[in-house]
């Protein structure tokens, strides 16, 4: 396949340039896109519309875009995942990524065509919002699996689970990358504690960060800087308030360019507190700029070792608060900084894009014979 033009279509719901989301998964999208191409492949991108959407090729990856276009993304995905199998038929690519969307996971893309589809298993947490919205979405996901042939899973983690799913499919783990350029950012006097991500309390678990920052307010000397937007915007606010850590807890808004890049390099560290998460390309980028994490051990956090990420027990807000200061001591910090950007040097997106084709050759190859 090194040889010769691929035809490969991603099924990415996001979008580097929608204002709504703009997550992790559309900038692995356009980084490994983009480097395709650049060994000679067509790569389309078929996006969710988005309030000033608009279908266009950039940095040679062609963006179409389906559904609604509203400013309200929980609508725009629902249009989405019905409209998709109509666009999935109509297709002309050798190869298919799909990157599995919440809250369903799995998207049956192999059930509407005959093109071979490579899941990608970007949302592998059906369960988790099988629990938030009382709708047995993990049953879906279940079900929809089985009609998979082949799956390029993030760690061994999500691999075990789509065996367990499906016994029959073929993988190959690959995980996330990081671009050179937070490597390159300079670390100035810290100011703050930093948790950018989108405020999604049953996810992300900015709910259980804030309280166990409040419970070390008077003995943490940093503030809290929350960047970010989404669903529970007005929770986590009320919830600030309620604690009455207006004056310790800053929220910035959302956080692109070089407004990241400014409180990355003021940052001290990164509050990681998720409930549940992929293999993170946030936290990639944020151990690229020299700055360690505060987690919770959950299986998605294996992929960090303890020289560069402090983890306690699932969900011990004590626990979590005894590490937010814990990691504030430069006994404990200043090692871990250096650590932080040796371990992100080993993930590069070159090497992501090349475990990709080489998966694709093969899928192609397989589905010869």
């Amino acid at each position: 396949m090194k040889n010769n033009k691929t035809n490969i279509a991603f099924l990415d719901f996001d979008d580097i340039r929608n204002p709504l989301l703009n997550g992790g998964q559309a900038r692995a999208t356009f980084e490994v896109g983009t480097r395709l191409v650049k060994k000679g492949h067509k790569v389309t991108v078929i996006s969710s519309r988005y309030p000033g959407y608009k279908d266009r090729k950039e940095n040679g990856i062609y963006y179409k875009h389906i559904g609604l276009g509203t400013g309200n993304i929980k609508v725009n995905n629902v249009f989405y995942i019905f409209l998709l199998p109509f666009m999935v038929t109509k297709l002309n690519a050798d190869v298919i990524i799909e990157c599995f969307t919440a809250p369903i996971s799995t998207l049956f893309t192999p059930l509407f065509t005959k093109t071979p589809v490579i899941a990608l298993p970007s949302m592998f947490n059906a369960q988790e919002f099988a629990k938030k919205y009382k709708i047995p979405f993990h049953l879906i996901e279940k079900f929809g699996l089985k009609f998979y042939k082949y799956m390029l899973p993030y760690s061994h983690i999500d691999s075990k689970k789509a065996v367990q799913l499906n016994p029959n499919i073929n993988y190959r783990i690959v995980g996330q990358g990081v671009s050179q350029e937070y490597s390159k950012i300079k670390q100035k006097k810290a100011k703050h504690i930093l948790f950018l991500s989108r405020f999604d309390i049953s996810q992300k678990g900015v709910d259980l960060l804030i309280k166990a920052y409040d419970k070390v307010k008077n003995e943490i000397k940093y503030p809290l800087v929350l960047a970010g937007h989404g669903p529970d915007e007005d929770k986590i606010k009320k919830l600030v308030k309620d604690l009455g850590l207006e004056s310790k807890v800053r929220i910035v808004g959302p956080a692109y360019g070089d407004m990241k890049k400014e409180l990355m390099s003021e940052a001290l560290y990164v509050a990681f507190p998720s409930r549940h998460e992929e293999m993170s390309l946030w936290a990639l980028e944020a151990l690229s700029a020299g700055l360690p994490l505060v987690c919770f051990d959950i299986p998605e956090s294996e992929w960090m070792n303890p020289r560069v990420c402090l983890k306690a027990n699932p969900f011990n807000i004590t626990q979590y608060s005894n590490l937010l200061v814990k990691v504030t001591n430069p006994i404990v910090i200043n090692p871990m900084r250096i650590e932080a950007r040796k371990f992100a040097s080993k993930f590069r997106w070159e090497k992501v894009a090349s475990e990709f084709e080489n998966f694709i050759s093969a899928t192609l190859e397989n589905e010869k014979n």
